[in-house]
């Protein structure tokens, strides 16, 4: 395990349980209108408000009021092998695809694929989820992870939620940080990019807890590199890393939007959530600021702990500000 000195390093973290509607994005991104993300997802098809099919599940706890989506997983294929063979493409496009196996270098696990709905004759970006300790989310996509993608869809961009290859007690992307980059790195090179018609410069990091320290103590900071274009947001946690080998271009500094969120509330007081994740974003935000990377914001919500973070609303919004003209973003 790589040694980190951020002060998430040796707290537990846990995956969401409860949840509650919370407030908006504010930080060096403009904020966009609830009922402008309830728009732009309409008008793409990836869910509709309410009234809605009792089947489908709310995405209200999540920060999306009367937005109810299908839940992906319930009903879809399992797959041993790969999403595509011999660059063959499915003639109407790729699906939903859960449980995927994936092994590199005797390191093995496994992620989900959501691609439903996504207009493969428009440039296709995706959003890569890292889930929390514990991996509740990866093993009920039903839920958050549905929200997630009916967001990531309605930019046109598909949503791949890998579990942590960690068998080691608790699922956790944080202890082994090296070797779960390097099974990441693998997973995202040799299948997604691979097999997917993606542009690349339309990637995103999205994490919760844990899933946002691997991405501000690993993947930022140590494989930068991998990120053309887009960013991260790390929710309940993302904090300051002890050392950091990359070497990101201007570009990069200038051009890929950080975002942190955290409730005030995520002290690390709840034993439930014994996790300091207020002190982690707080600590990350600042270190990647004085590292030179200009599009950074930190959002502080009041009242809110660790479980009730509006997850799905803050992923709408970056990927709105994201998508503004350059001379507008500000």
């Amino acid at each position: 395990m790589k040694s980190q000195t951020g002060p998430g390093a040796a707290a537990a973290r846990r995956g969401s349980r409860r949840i509650a509607d919370v407030a908006l994005l504010t930080g060096v991104l403009l904020v966009p209108v609830l009922l402008l993300v309830a728009a732009t997802l309409a008008v793409r098809g990836a869910w509709q408000p309410a009234p809605a099919p009792a089947e489908q599940v709310s995405c209200a706890p999540y920060g999306l009021d009367g937005v109810r989506t299908a839940p992906r997983g319930e009903g879809a294929p399992l797959s041993d092998g790969p999403v595509l063979s011999g660059g063959v493409r499915w003639e109407e496009g790729p699906s939903d695809r859960l449980h995927v196996p994936f092994e590199h270098d005797g390191v093995a696990g496994s992620y989900h694929v959501f691609a439903d709905g996504i207009d493969w004759s428009e440039p296709v970006g995706v959003v890569f989820r890292f889930h929390g300790d514990g991996a509740y989310e990866f093993h009920h996509p039903e839920h958050k992870v549905s929200c997630l993608a009916a967001v990531a869809r309605s930019h046109n961009a598909v949503l791949v939620a890998p579990r942590t290859p960690d068998r080691q007690g608790e699922p956790t992307w944080w202890e082994d940080l090296d070797g779960n980059a390097e099974w990441f790195l693998a997973l995202a090179e040799q299948r997604i990019f691979a097999e997917y018609d993606l542009d690349r410069s339309r990637t995103w990091l999205h994490g919760y807890s844990g899933g946002a320290e691997f991405i501000s103590y690993e993947l930022l900071a140590d494989r930068a590199d991998f990120l053309e274009g887009g960013g991260a947001v790390l929710s309940g946690g993302g904090g300051a890393p002890s050392t950091a080998s990359s070497e990101p271009t201007d570009e990069q500094r200038e051009q890929l939007l950080l975002h942190w969120d955290v409730g005030l509330e995520d002290d690390g007081t709840d034993s439930s959530a014994p996790f300091d994740a207020l002190a982690a974003a707080s600590a990350g935000h600042a270190w990647y600021e004085a590292a030179g990377w200009t599009r950074t914001s930190v959002r502080y919500r009041d009242g809110v702990d660790h479980f009730e973070l509006p997850e799905a609303r803050v992923l709408g919004e970056v990927l709105t500000a994201a998508e503004r003209p350059a001379g507008a973003r500000d």
